[in-house]
């Protein structure tokens, strides 16, 4: 898919609405873009929205972080996360409340998966940054449920997108709507100011030639490593097709260096650690 121009992005999400990135997102982003970032600002930030530091305290406390007594103040969390955790855990926070179409639970629960299984794939195979491919993970599919929001009939879209197996997901949805969550998504990243590398990465992970274009390797290792989180977790949640792995599969692993062996045994571990994670 080519780079779009404004106006053929203006054209084709005229009545879409891309929500603009939340205020608490932005001052937390800009305090830890500091020299000297002051965790307790960060804390303090939090604290002041209810909603946020009810959402941040019921997320550490899941079992997905394992810990042996419960964290009671976001201060505790904060100190506890660290600066790039707890970034990235607001970050996907903020993605969930700024689009609250119903029905989506499912979504965010795969989503959070993925970003999950992405960063322990980074961490494992050296690919790409943990933080990076975590981010990746929860905004890869981030325009779909704006596309929800948008068009009545679009969960048959996703449907037919993820049965394709002649077709391209993102083909099915521009035959269907003229524009597809790949272009509204990576406008949302530009929107909420994440890095460059990431509006390209949103465009094009699902085109079947990416792994044959002139991305940068850094950026096809990113959409690579999600690739494969993501088929593993639909392995975890049973989902009845894959086709876009049929499709993708050998480029993928032919990206990231990996035998059959390797990824049956990344596999293990991923589903061991889903298991454990309580995701």
């Amino acid at each position: 898919m080519p780079d779009l121009s404004r106006s053929e992005a203006d054209k084709l999400l005229a009545g879409i609405v891309i929500p603009p990135r939340p205020t608490i997102l932005t001052a937390i982003m800009e305090e830890r873009a500091k020299d000297e970032p002051d965790l307790r600002r960060i804390a303090q930030l939090i604290a002041n929205d209810v909603a946020l530091s009810a959402a941040v305290l019921k997320s550490i406390n899941s079992p997905l972080y394992g810990l042996r007594r419960q964290i009671a103040s976001i201060d505790q969390a904060v100190a506890m996360l660290g600066l790039k955790n707890i970034g990235a855990l607001v970050l996907g926070l903020s993605l969930r409340g700024a689009m609250p179409a119903a029905g989506l639970d499912r979504f965010w629960d795969s989503a959070a998966r993925t970003a999950l299984l992405a960063s322990h794939l980074a961490h494992a195979l050296g690919s790409v940054s943990r933080e990076d491919a975590h981010m990746f993970g929860l905004f890869h599919d981030c325009g779909i449920p704006l596309l929800i929001q948008r068009f009545s009939d679009y969960k048959e879209t996703l449907a037919k997108a993820n049965a394709s197996r002649d077709m391209d997901f993102t083909a099915v949805e521009d035959a269907r709507h003229q524009t597809n969550h790949a272009v509204v998504g990576s406008l949302l990243a530009s929107n909420w100011k994440l890095p460059g590398h990431f509006h390209d990465a949103i465009l094009h992970h699902h085109d079947t030639d990416v792994y044959q274009s002139d991305l940068p390797i850094p950026t096809l290792n990113l959409i690579a490593t999600v690739h494969l989180a993501e088929h593993i977790e639909n392995s975890y949640s049973r989902l009845a097709t894959d086709a876009e792995w049929e499709r993708m599969g050998d480029k993928v692993l032919a990206q990231l260096m990996l035998s059959g062996d390797s990824l049956k045994e990344l596999t293990r571990d991923c589903l061991e650690l889903l298991d454990e994670s309580g995701l």
